[in-house]
């Protein structure tokens, strides 16, 4: 059976065995056995102890029994499964347990499938032959836990096991939960008419444990996308997101990374009927794109939200120059500009030189009597006019 050293999350324990020749279990010296607990470099998720018994362990007294105890010493691996390659090999037979709610010691002789009960398990070396024994924890990913291992030695009393030595202990402090790190992220462009298309991409990167970490796309608080990707244990992965944003103002981050500021700039409002010479009054009309607030001037300036809003046509009684923008969830557009010459008629009195005949009587004796005819000579007088025409007002 091949196992590939791979253990997905919390616990290990592991322990062995050992019995010196022709020595009782008190006797037996300690650190004959070499103990090791430690997590697989290429898979931290797999905790592996191995056991090697010293050379000095040959011919051990039979009345000695070996066993291997694994202590919880914090945390939580219910549910773990603890597999014993007794033959050392992890391609070989395995005897295993797995770890019920409540559990803190764990014995080998407790797994299912050991070659040997409790008390029977009994160390013999022959010469030249080298023993080894291999634990591997499985299934617990996810958890925090620290596990002592212990390999003991005893014998077999009438009441049960007498003189345990302790040949070796070694304890381990186990994280197996993934530590991700979000960074880099960017949003290209950060400015534009809209709708605007945006490209973000984070880096994450994890130094625990592989796992699935989900990246959300947060558009001013609220995740508009999300995407899951397994990152290996040192892996550094890059998630890509695109989106296309309406005009406004936006903060787009990446779950709770510092957020990047975006514009998206509304189209241009328009104006009705065209800039131009009319006469009389005329009437504007200001027309922007959808869910837009208008805000204009009629004094030359740049209109700004602090201007007048645009809510009704607008009357022109005199000439001006129209500036407006549109206004989009805090977004504002380019500044539109129209102007409007208005042109009133104008009536002028005036006064105009004008020749005209002046009429006399002309006295005169004819025969004894005073008679008179009418004569008439030329002059000048101012006679008033009018006139009409448009005037730009």
């Amino acid at each position: 059976m091949k196992c590939e050293y791979k253990v997905l999350s919390l616990m290990l324990l592991v322990a062995i065995v050992a019995g010196i020749s022709g020595a009782s279990a008190a006797e037996i010296t300690q650190n004959a056995v070499n103990l090791t607990m430690q997590q697989n470099a290429s898979d931290p998720a797999q905790i592996i102890v191995d056991v090697n018994y010293s050379d000095d362990l040959q011919d051990v007294d039979p009345t000695i029994a070996v066993d291997a105890k694994l202590e919880l010493l914090s945390g939580n691996i219910t549910g773990s499964e603890i597999k014993w390659y007794y033959t050392g090999d992890l391609n070989g037979p395995f005897a295993n347990y797995t770890v019920p709610e409540g559990v803190n010691v764990v014995w080998l002789s407790s797994f299912t499938n050991a070659p040997v009960p409790q008390g029977e398990a009994k160390l013999y070396m022959e010469d030249g032959k080298n023993y080894r024994w291999l634990f591997v924890i499985e299934n617990a990913k996810g958890k925090v836990f620290t596990v002592r291992a212990n390999s003991t030695a005893f014998q077999m009393g009438p009441d049960g096991p007498e003189n345990e030595t302790v040949l070796n202990s070694t304890q381990l402090t186990v994280d197996l939960q993934p530590h991700f790190t979000l960074e880099n992220l960017t949003v290209t462009p950060v400015a534009g008419s809209a709708p605007l298309d945006i490209t973000v991409t984070v880096k994450i990167t994890n130094t625990g444990v592989e796992d699935d970490f989900t990246a959300e796309l947060r558009i001013n608080g609220d995740v508009k996308d999300t995407e899951t990707v397994n990152v290996l244990t040192g892996e550094t992965v890059t998630v890509t997101f695109t989106y296309t944003l309406p005009a406004g103002l936006y903060n787009v981050r990446v779950n709770d990374l510092a957020p990047v500021s975006v514009t998206s700039t509304p189209s241009v409002p328009t104006a009705s009927p065209a800039p131009g010479i009319y006469r009389n009054n005329v009437t504007v009309t200001l027309a922007g794109p959808e869910g837009s607030v208008i805000y204009y001037t009629l004094n030359g300036s740049n209109p700004t939200v602090n201007s007048t809003r645009y809510t009704a046509p607008i009357l022109l009684t005199k000439s001006a120059t129209l500036k407006f923008i549109a206004v989009v969830n805090g977004a504002s557009s380019a500044v539109s500009s129209a102007s409007y010459t208005v042109m009133k008629p104008v009536t002028l009195s005036y006064y105009v030189k004008v020749k005209v005949k002046k009429w006399y009587r002309k006295w005169y004796r004819y025969m004894g009597k005073w008679r008179y005819r009418w004569r008439y000579y030329w002059t000048y007088r101012y006679v008033k006019r009018t006139s009409s025409y448009w005037q730009i007002t």
